[in-house]
Formats: structure tokens, C-alpha cells, sequence
């Protein structure tokens, strides 16, 4: 049976809001060691992602910005039900490091990495049984 992205994406994921300072991003990003924040509104809806290296060139311009000032608001996004393979597929051709994985309402449910299928694709180089590891 092929593989969901439900079976593979983290749920535990940290966000942000558009409207925190985007030296809070750039700490959060660093504590978490991650590259890529989902930013939510107060519903839990997305409404963009933030990248480390977009929160890095903004901060050169100042201080006192938002998440908002450096945000991509054109998300390619996913749903629980799409083939893993298909993402990867997303990944590779929009040169994306993250898929946001959303309900369908717009409400991010969960994240899909790069790393998920670099640590997929070693599970299964060593012969092992392909889950998920978090």
C-alpha cells in the first residue's frame, strides 16, 4: 500500500503568527532547529511560511519587522490524503524545503520536510521497516 503524508508529516508544529517580531522567528527557529515556520492567523489558518533564510536578509534591513514583512504568502500546501510520493514530487519541482499540511478549511494540520524523506528514503537504503520517526 503506498504511503500518505499523514503517515510521514510531523503534527507537533511549531508556527508563528504574521504578526510577531521576526527576531521572536529567528529564535524560535533556532531553539526548534528548524529552517521553515508556518505562519497561522489566530484561527489556526495559514496564511504564510517563513524561511530562515528570508528571516536572515530581512533582519539586515532593521529592526522593529513582523513575520509579515518576510513571509511567502504563495503557499503550495497538501492534505492528509495525498500520496507521499506526490509530495516529494512538489518538493522537487517548486524547489521547496516544507509543505504546510492543511485541513480543508485552510487550518494547518501538520509540516512535510525534506528531512522526512531523507530520513524515509535511509530506512529504507538499511532494509528497514519505513515509519515514522519522531
Amino acid at each position: 500500500m503506498a504511503m500518505l503524508v499523514s503517515q510521514l508529516m510531523s503534527n507537533d508544529v511549531l508556527s508563528i503568527r504574521p504578526d510577531a517580531p521576526l527576531q521572536q522567528a529567528a529564535a524560535e527557529m533556532r531553539l526548534g532547529r528548524v529552517r521553515h515556520l508556518p505562519v497561522v492567523d489566530g484561527r489556526g489558518k495559514l496564511v504564510g511560511v517563513i524561511a530562515h533564510i528570508d528571516v536572515e536578509k530581512t533582519l539586515l534591513h532593521g529592526k522593529g519587522l513582523t513575520v509579515a514583512d518576510a513571509m511567502a504568502t504563495e503557499v503550495i500546501t497538501v492534505r492528509e490524503d495525498v500520496l507521499a510520493a506526490d509530495a516529494a514530487r512538489l518538493l522537487l519541482s517548486r524547489k521547496v524545503g516544507s509543505l504546510p499540511v492543511v485541513d480543508g478549511k485552510g487550518r494547518l494540520v501538520g509540516l512535510v520536510t525534506e528531512a522526512d524523506f531523507v530520513r524515509l528514503s535511509e530506512q529504507a537504503l538499511r532494509g528497514k521497516p519505513l515509519v515514522r520517526v519522531r
